[in-house]
């Protein structure tokens, strides 16, 4: 009696540990109690015989059986998967409850506990060869209280007793040696059950064994018709499925091709070393512009270099605050710093950075303001939900306006019309924005000649007059060339209306008439790619955006031929002015808006034989139109060696990291003058430098598309040191 009691608990052992090692048998969180919970404690454990009681059921005899129903119920749930993915044929499943020969269930007493089992019989070749465990059961399955079918559909079980329901082979005999032991002892005195196995198995499961049946083979496995069955189902849905992950990677794959045809950008060229003893001055125009750098970003983050002609470097230099401080009191605070260049071995190569900060204006304190948007409603603007971004853009802005500012609304597609006048009813402005659609050709010329019109008749003195065109830039009716919408544009600006210009999308996009636009207009070009860089431009620096404290403003930079051999700016080359219209009122440069700061960097080399204190470097003469007034105002800074730090790495946090955004756009736009740099060691440098600019979101950003230029660079095959 002992013994026997003794190897009942072993086997109770061994299935827990099996059940506990298998992956599959983990029940889920608060499964065990609802199984416990349906165990009558009236249930008794005996022999064999019905009627026989002999104890009460212990703590482990509970767990085998609660296990078991664990298995059955996990049984029907796989069963009921297997059926559903099948598509020309059915899976036999046939589900058996196993316990010890020694231990007996009697036939539950209540309708309320009564769970119909499956007929006794043999354990079939599914069970590895072991004897089913007789169980005494009622003729007729009692029918289930709505509370207890509740239950066992929570757990599965009818799900499984519905899949068990369908008509299945019958099972096959087991096969008994001869002189062999009988079947009732046969499960007793089998091999204990193989270790589970870690992944998958050749005819197994996922963590499950050798063979994919508990105490089975793979050998035992192969002669099952059933489950050569499941195995080809499960190798043909896998190879659907790989073909449907095929597709859809060619169908991303062809999206982001498609988002990039026909995007026109012009490269403006790359501004030479220049020997100062015949050209001395260095003249441009002022740029606040930020289009180059998010459509660079845009490019990253599809996971693409951005097209080099696309790269314009002085616009990734203002893209960033280098917290300089703004001027006490005037328009501007000028700041000249220098230092050695960190990518030359040529102790004679220095960098010189100018920065010119303007004054700040208080939300409350700028002009009220007449804005009129133009809107690109063409078809194209229905790619990638550009003008879903653009209604985003708008609805921002709203938030920021003021009771005295005036919002009109004009919109072009094959034709232009007005769709608001100027009005301050916000209400009026977003429904009329919501009502937006899609719709017809991209007429740029007539969408702008109306916004003028409409600009031009609620025209206020003292007020911000400005046109903001939103559009991807593509002009496919009309007579499209720049220069006739430039003409219009030129006119107006003398007048004082401004035009600033937000571009959309990439694909069929027109980088290059989107900033020729503005550039004219006397305003800033800006890409919005995403809803932050939405509210960068027009809720974060919108009192920038409608208040310019400068226009034409130009920088002229005499360098001392005495003590520079030569000198190379960075950036700006569609922004040069001929040196001797510096002081020509006539020419069109540049404008300022409140708080922007635009920085110029220089590479200058030294002459060997040069005073080194008795002279200075470079002179900066800055000049510009106050609006409003009229009246012009130029202002000089003077640079001497005093102003250069020693090395690079004891000059400012400002100069040091605008070198590394010129030369991370000088890499990628493929300059000659990059000095060979790596993009690796580039992005190191700059995740160094970002310490100094904690909670600065604009590093941070750079930090990541530094790093993921330089993986995409080293992707294509191009080495990195």
């Amino acid at each position: 009696m002992r013994g026997s009691r003794e190897r009942s608990d072993r086997k109770v052992r061994d299935i827990a540990r099996e059940l506990a090692e298998s992956e599959s048998s983990e029940p889920p969180a608060g499964l065990l109690e609802k199984i416990k919970a349906e165990i009558s404690p009236e249930i008794r454990v005996g022999t064999a015989v019905p009627g026989t009681v002999s104890r009460s059921f212990v703590p482990r005899q509970r767990w085998l059986i609660a296990a078991s129903l664990v298995a059955a119920v996990g049984a029907g749930l796989v069963g009921l998967r297997v059926q559903q993915a099948r598509n020309e044929e059915s899976l036999k499943v046939e589900a058996h409850f196993a316990a010890p020969p020694s231990v007996a269930v009697k036939a539950l007493p209540s309708p309320a506990h009564a769970v119909p089992p499956p007929p006794a019989s043999r354990a079939d070749e599914s069970l590895g060869g072991a004897p089913a465990a007789e169980v005494a059961t009622e003729p007729a399955a009692p029918k289930l209280e709505a509370k207890q079918r509740q239950n066992l559909e929570s757990l599965g079980y009818l799900a499984g007793q519905r899949q068990m329901a369908q008509p299945a082979a019958p099972p096959q005999p087991l096969a008994v040696p001869e002189n062999g032991p009988a079947p009732s002892t046969a499960y007793a005195e089998s091999p204990r059950l193989e270790k589970p196995v870690e992944g998958r198995v050749e005819g197994g499961i996922v963590g499950g064994v050798a063979g994919g049946v508990v105490g089975g083979s793979p050998a035992a496995a192969e002669s099952q018709p059933g489950k050569r069955d499941a195995d080809a189902t499960v190798r043909r849905l896998r190879k659907q499925l790989q073909q449907v992950r095929d597709e859809q990677l060619k169908e991303e794959k062809d999206k982001k091709s498609e988002a990039y045809d026909a995007v026109r950008f012009k490269s403006a060229g790359t501004n030479p070393f220049l020997d100062t003893t015949t050209h001395r001055l260095s003249t441009f125009g002022l740029d606040v512009d930020t289009g180059s750098y998010a459509v660079a970003r845009r490019y990253l983050a599809d996971g693409h270099l951005p097209d080099p002609a696309s790269v314009r470097v002085e616009e990734w230099i203002n893209y960033f605050d280098y917290g300089d401080p703004a001027p006490t009191r005037g328009d501007f605070a000028i700041r000249a710093e220098g230092a050695l260049s960190p990518f030359s071995h040529d102790p004679e190569l220095r960098l010189l950075r100018f920065n010119v900060k303007a004054r700040q204006v208080k939300s409350e304190s700028r002009r009220s303001a007449v804005l009129t948007f133009v809107i690109d409603i063409s078809g194209s603007m229905a790619r990638e939900n550009r003008l879903g971004l653009v209604k985003q853009s708008l609805f921002l802005l709203l938030g920021q306006l003021r009771p005295d500012d005036r919002v009109g609304l004009v919109v072009f597609g094959s034709h232009a019309r007005l769709l608001l006048e100027p009005t301050g009813d916000h209400e009026a402005i977003r429904q009329a924005v919501q009502r937006l659609i899609p719709e017809g050709s991209t007429n740029t010329e007539e969408g702008l000649a109306l916004g003028y019109d409409v600009a031009g008749r609620n025209f206020r003195m003292n007020a911000a007059n400005r046109i903001i065109l939103c559009s991807d830039g593509v002009a496919n009716v009309g007579r499209t060339g720049p220069k006739a919408i430039l003409e219009r544009i030129g006119r107006e600006t003398r007048r004082g209306i401004e035009l600033t210009t937000l571009g959309f999308g990439m694909g069929n996009y027109n980088d290059d008439l989107m900033e020729q636009l503005a550039d004219k207009g006397d305003g800033r070009y800006a890409y919005i790619d995403t809803v932050d860089e939405a509210r960068r431009v027009l809720v974060d620096e919108l009192t920038g955006t409608l208040q310019t404290v400068a226009r034409n403003a130009k920088a002229q930079v005499e360098f001392n031929p005495v003590v520079v051999a030569r000198y190379r700016l960075l950036g700006y080359e569609n922004r040069a002015i001929p040196d001797q219209r510096f002081r020509d009122e006539t020419v069109e440069a540049g404008q300022i808006g409140a708080g922007h700061g635009v920085t110029a960097l220089y590479e200058i080399e030294l002459r060997k034989d040069a005073p080194r204190w008795e002279q200075p470097v470079a002179t900066l003469h800055l000049r510009y139109q106050v609006p409003g007034i009229g009246t012009t105002t130029e202002t000089i800074r003077q640079v001497g060696f005093q102003d250069f730090a020693p090395t690079w790495e004891r000059s400012s946090s400002a100069l040091r990291l605008a070198t590394l955004v010129a030369e991370l756009a000088e890499i990628l736009k493929g300059s000659p003058w990059a000095h060979q740099a790596e993009l690796g060691g580039v992005a190191r440098r700059i995740r160094e430098v970002a310490r100094q600019f904690p909670g600065n979101d604009k590093v941070a950003e750079l930090v990541d598309l530094a790093a993921r230029a330089a993986r995409i660079k080293a992707g294509q095959g191009e080495p990195e040191e």
